[in-house]
């Protein structure tokens, strides 16, 4: 049984070494495996950030490329759109002036008839102020114009009588004079 222990000896240290050998390799494995996934990792992240660089790439163009078409389409509509409303307002207005038309005859009436008795309840109301106003003026004239002639007459009045009664007096004297002139 001697024999079986060195065998199982040697059999157990060449087992150690292809052990450590085994461990060594799987060490350089996992550096190998660490320093490779670190590489893909970065490399992953480079062709991340490039095809997110060209994608933004891509839609500016896309984007260039569909803002004129799009401004053409929206101008193209708009131009539709302003033309239908050209149509519309032609329409309405031709609508418009045919029922005017059609209403204007009996609108026309309608406006004369409360038009005329509205004329003629102004009429009356402006001539019946304007005679007020007429006949208040006329009297305040003729009132001035009386006291001023009546002012005149009576300085004329007065200087009549004076006149009348210088003449009467020098009557009475010369009748006086002459009663006398007979009796001397």
């Amino acid at each position: 049984m001697e024999h079986a222990e060195p065998d199982d000896a040697r059999e157990a240290r060449e087992l150690l070494k292809t052990l450590a050998e085994l461990k060594i390799k799987a060490e350089v494995l996992s550096e190998h495996v660490e320093n490779r996934k670190a590489a893909l990792e970065e490399e992953i992240e480079e062709q991340i950030h490039e095809a997110i660089a060209n994608a933004q790439d891509s839609l500016e163009k896309v984007y260039e490329n569909i803002e004129p078409k799009l401004e053409n389409t929206i101008r193209e509509k708009l131009d539709e759109i302003r033309i239908q409303m050209d149509v519309w307002k032609k329409d309405a207005k031709r609508i418009v002036a045919q029922e005017i038309d059609a209403k204007s005859d009996d609108m026309g009436q309608i406006l004369l008839n409360g038009l005329e008795s509205r004329i003629q309840e102004r009429t009356d109301g402006f001539t019946q102020q304007m005679k007020q106003v007429i006949e208040d003026r006329v009297k305040e004239e003729t009132g001035n114009r009386l006291k001023t002639q009546e002012d005149q007459f009576q300085e004329k009045l007065d200087a009549v009588r004076g006149l009348a009664l210088a003449g009467v007096s020098i009557g009475v004297l010369g009748v006086i004079a002459a009663i006398v002139a007979m009796f001397l």
